[in-house]
């Protein structure tokens, strides 16, 4: 912030910021040059477990107890009511916290359940709250439990009410928290640093077709049907000989052997660092992004956006899209023509685009030059992170005139 000291926030989620998945990977990108004294993280034990290899900011992280999932019903019931019970610590830490360090904004993510303790926490302490719609809230994938998925839909709405601010990762997501709460909200796509240089890799033996990201139920089906193609051979029907698949993500031979990818021509790579994914895309001849064509995944991928779309277009490689039409991310490559898309879930129409993309240097060139462009207009981290921080200065503007005049009024009345 201009002419200013650094605004002090407090970030509040189950996953702290960290290249561990969607939400998460937004937040970090966001505050990835705020000063680390002017910023802390609470989070919850299991969340930071879970991300702490994958590249956290530099700051203070507050780590909260939380209770691991167990296969038993009756535990499992008890686990999420101890869930709820434990909100009340998180606002009670969050409040005391905002107190203690003088927080001026309170930042979260509509996921899971801390986004609740935290705008309890910011009305409690009359802190704007910045809150970031990442996922269907009105979704099943929310909670099993209608009633309570109902309790969350009115919460939410409330929240999202009373939001300072709010970032919604997709047009189709900020039409829903229009449409269910009558709050506007800016869009935010996901956002990447562009390589230092572009990176061009070239593969005499066999064209590399890559995956990078976690494996969930918005992206398995489509994978699987990939990896189908290339287990069977049936990319040589369409002139494509020596396909393989490489899969970036954490995988044990347990997990391989249970999805059925335990073959010569699937290289599951493993997790790759946020610093060596440059390297790794450019290696890749095909960058495959998809989405699940599933009846029960239709409000994720209607609505969210995967946050590995900024590295691939960054990356300026040749862009697969696999997904239903209704998807937001189908329809954002249509209308920016960044990559080349399938729309239908049919291995030999997957085939066909794979090989059409394989037989054409102009036509990779094309795709290629598209991406940059697209990552440069709408997905890079420097410019949305001005932005952030300008909209941040008009939040905060009032807060901090108080904070002047009373800072005036008091040395006018200290005696010299």
């Amino acid at each position: 912030m201009t002419g200013t000291s650094p605004p002090r926030l407090l970030y509040v989620g189950e996953f702290p910021p960290s290249n561990h998945h969607g939400g998460a990977i937004l937040v970090k990108r966001l505050l990835d040059q705020h000063p680390a004294g002017y910023l802390t993280v609470i989070t919850s034990r299991i969340g930071m477990k879970a991300s702490q290899p994958t590249g956290l900011l530099d700051c203070t992280h507050l780590v909260l107890p939380a209770f691991d999932r167990s296969r038993y019903f009756l535990i499992r019931k008890l686990m999420s009511a101890a869930h709820w019970l434990g909100l009340s610590w998180v606002a009670v830490r969050t409040i005391l916290e905002v107190k203690r360090r003088r927080v001026e904004a309170l930042l979260t993510i509509v996921q899971g359940r801390y986004y609740f303790a935290a705008a309890f926490a910011a009305w409690a302490t009359a802190t704007p709250h910045i809150t970031i719609v990442h996922d269907n809230f009105t979704s099943a994938h929310v909670s099993t439990s209608a009633p309570v998925r109902k309790v969350k839909r009115y919460l939410t709405r409330k929240i999202l009410g009373n939001a300072a601010h709010i970032y919604a990762v997709s047009p189709e997501m900020q039409r829903l928290v229009w449409r269910e709460c009558g709050a506007e909200s800016e869009i935010q796509l996901p956002s990447t640093a562009r390589p230092a240089q572009q990176l061009q890799i070239a593969h005499e033996n066999g064209l590399v077709i890559l995956f990078a990201g976690l494996i969930g139920y918005t992206v398995r089906d489509s994978l699987d049907l990939l990896a189908d193609l290339i287990k069977t051979g049936q990319l040589e029907k369409h002139g494509i000989f020596g396909a393989r698949l490489h899969v970036c993500t954490a995988l044990t031979k347990e997990d391989i052997a249970a999805l059925g990818w335990d073959h010569e021509d699937i290289v599951c790579r493993g997790w790759v660092p946020q610093s060596e994914l440059p390297s790794v895309l450019a290696s890749a001849d095909i960058l495959f992004l998809p989405y699940s064509f599933l009846s029960g995944s239709r409000d994720a991928v209607e609505t969210a956006f995967p946050s590995k779309t900024a590295d691939y277009l960054a990356a300026g490689k040749p862009i697969l899209v696999f997904g239903p039409k209704y998807s937001s991310l189908v329809r954002y490559a249509s209308e920016q023509g960044f990559a080349e898309v399938v729309h239908e879930f049919s291995p030999v129409a997957l085939a066909q685009a794979i090989g059409k993309i394989a037989c054409s240097s102009l036509y990779r060139e094309q795709l290629a030059a598209r991406a940059i462009e697209v990552f440069s207009a709408n997905h890079n981290m420097k410019h949305q992170q001005l932005k952030f921080y300008l909209t941040l200065e008009d939040i905060l503007r009032p807060s901090r005139a108080k904070q002047r005049l009373a800072q005036a009024a008091k040395s006018q009345t200290s005696p010299n």
